[in-house]
């Protein structure tokens, strides 16, 4: 359990950072002329909190095969979608004026997605990495006596 809160802690600080990127991104294309008070500052802590929610929930800590895998994060990546559109529209998604932002975010949603994944992947490669060079100097310092 504390692996999985260090994980979503982790992840949360990544997306919080590419979630500004991507509301940096998107403004600038669909919303150029508009401008926010500080209470902005809040909106990406904000989905960060909500997105980091179903990977609180759908950790296991039984081994799962490769598809396994992919379908919990298949399911995970629809829930954060659902929860960040209801969230941002309302449930008001079908309206002319919302679709095209709500295309935005939910393209927005899955590119964060998988950056987060890959970020998470090369941090957690690095880490296997050095773990593995530290246990092969210390079974090579314990040969030696």
């Amino acid at each position: 359990m504390k692996e999985r809160i260090t994980d979503t802690m982790r992840n949360f600080f990544i997306v919080v950072t590419l979630i500004n990127a991507a509301m940096l991104v998107l403004g600038a294309i669909l919303r150029p002329d508009q401008q926010f008070g500080y209470e902005a500052f809040a909106y990406p802590i904000i989905y960060g909190f909500i997105t980091s929610i179903p990977g609180l929930f759908m950790g296991t800590s039984k081994e799962m095969s490769v598809a396994q895998a992919v379908i919990r994060e298949i399911i995970q990546l629809m829930l954060i979608i659902v929860a960040l559109l209801v969230i941002m529209f309302g449930g008001n998604i079908a309206n002319k004026d919302n679709i095209i932002p709500a295309i935005s975010v939910t393209v927005s949603v899955i590119i964060v997605f998988v950056l987060v994944n890959l970020i998470s992947w090369g941090l957690d490669k690095r880490t296997a990495e050095k773990m593995t060079a530290d246990l092969e100097a210390y079974q090579r310092k314990n040969m030696n006596f």
